[in-house]
């Protein structure tokens, strides 16, 4: 399953990104890697990747993070 890795620049808007991620829950799972570090791991299907992508476009006017590598 392909997984996006997301670090938060503010780490205090992990539980805001997790409940708007958790309104499009057939597109895919949210688990927060470590609090601490704001590392976020967005967990989707391969049908639904592009789509995910495509969300967490729109939401970088709403939140500042980027991606990351998932190691």
């Amino acid at each position: 399953m392909p997984v996006i890795r997301i670090k938060l620049r503010d780490n205090s808007e992990a539980v805001y990104f997790q409940s708007i991620m958790g309104t499009y829950s057939h597109l895919a799972w949210v688990r927060t890697d470590d609090p601490a570090s704001g590392v976020i791991n967005i967990i989707t299907t391969p049908d639904r990747e592009d789509e995910a992508r495509a969300l967490l476009q729109d939401l970088k006017s709403e939140l500042d993070f980027e991606e990351i590598e998932y190691t």
